[in-house]
């Protein structure tokens, strides 16, 4: 605006200075109204300028942010690519290594699945209503996973996979060994009391 600001002063001041050579050089006598009337005409013709010039700078200021934004989107989306890129990578390993244990567990085919959608969070309710069974079949097969596993529940399957991808704010400031056997959990089943229970995994 200071710039916009300037530039009107400077366009005004030629305008008048051009009506003031016009007049004081002009051959016939020229009245106070006639002045005036000039006047007001170079400056209807300042302000024209003026306004165009602003529009201008204006124009470049806001092409300038568009271009910066784009440039920022583009950038944005290219990081987004590449962390998809990198994490499809990891969650397709982790998936293959989750198979692989259902599959040395000795799971059948029904029990995978629930197994694999109680890990995406889904209650028993849910899966029965996905597998257009009932919950008590779901939680006869989600027993049955636990017995296979040696687990006790839910929060056990879970953390027998995930675990290792959250390290805790002891694991980050010191360089203890790690102990063989993971952290405990309670667990809360249908019509029993909370058991503490801990995770082991086989080497």
């Amino acid at each position: 605006m200071n710039r916009f600001a300037a530039h009107a002063i400077l366009t005004a001041a030629l305008f008048v200075s051009l009506a003031g050579f016009e007049f004081f050089n002009s051959d016939e006598p020229v009245t106070l109204a006639e002045f005036l009337e000039d006047a007001f005409e170079w400056a209807l013709l300042a302000g024209a300028v003026a306004s165009a010039s602003y529009a201008i700078v204006r124009l470049r200021a806001t092409l300038a942010e568009r271009n910066g934004l784009t440039s920022a989107l583009t950038q944005a989306r290219i990081e987004g690519n590449q962390w998809r890129a990198t994490a499809r990578t990891h969650v397709e390993g982790l998936g293959e290594a989750i198979r692989w244990q259902f599959a040395r567990w000795h799971l059948t085919a029904s029990e995978h699945d629930v197994a694999m959608l109680m890990l995406k969070g889904l209650s028993h309710k849910e899966i029965a209503k996905l597998r257009r069974s009932t919950s008590a079949t779901v939680r006869q097969q989600a027993t049955a996973v636990y017995t296979k596993s040696g687990l006790s529940c839910r929060a056990e399957l879970a953390a027998f996979f995930l675990e290792d991808l959250f390290p805790s704010a002891s694991d980050r400031q010191s360089a203890v060994a790690q102990s063989s056997s993971g952290p405990s959990y309670i667990c809360h089943r249908p019509g029993s009391k909370a058991v503490p229970a801990v995770v082991t995994r086989e080497p």
